[in-house]
């Protein structure tokens, strides 16, 4: 097993787990609206480990290609409401926290978000006038449904 990507020490007959993605969307992200946030909310069925994370960008909604694949200059900023912890001391260009599907972005240890945590994502354009992006931001890891009480 691939000890980048391994599953806590605790699973054991009393967990069950699935590979899980959470996706947000930014609808439209400009000059004219320069700052955009998006809560995501974990699900309070179980605690989610993200192990990596990915984007799909386009410019309003055109059609992408391999060749017109998008590299949105926008900014982003994390915040774990659940520990209180930002992820960044200020916000980082989305490609230094996320990759194309063929490339994900993979995290050196899994990053545990309890059960009805909420994520708040604060995007910031850093593009000339005229472009709109519209972005779909994914989490990649797994669920840990529990069946009796986890250590922390």
């Amino acid at each position: 097993m691939n000890p980048a990507i391994a599953i806590p020490a605790y699973m054991g007959r009393d967990t069950q787990h699935d590979y899980f993605e959470y996706t947000v969307t930014v609808a439209a992200i400009s000059t004219a609206l320069p700052n955009v946030s998006t809560p995501l909310s974990i699900e309070n069925d179980s605690d989610f480990f993200w192990i990596a994370s990915t984007y799909q960008a386009d410019i309003a909604a055109a059609a992408l290609t391999e060749a017109t694949n998008v590299i949105p200059l926008v900014d982003l900023e994390m915040q774990d409401t659940g520990s209180g912890r930002n992820f960044q001391n200020a916000p980082v260009p989305l490609t230094g926290i996320a990759g194309d599907g063929k490339r994900p972005f993979r995290l050196i240890r899994p990053r545990r978000f309890g059960a009805n945590t909420t994520i708040n994502m604060k995007w910031t354009n850093a593009v000339a006038a005229g472009t709109t992006y519209r972005i779909k931001f994914v989490l990649c890891g797994y669920k840990i449904y529990r069946t009796s009480p986890v250590p922390v």
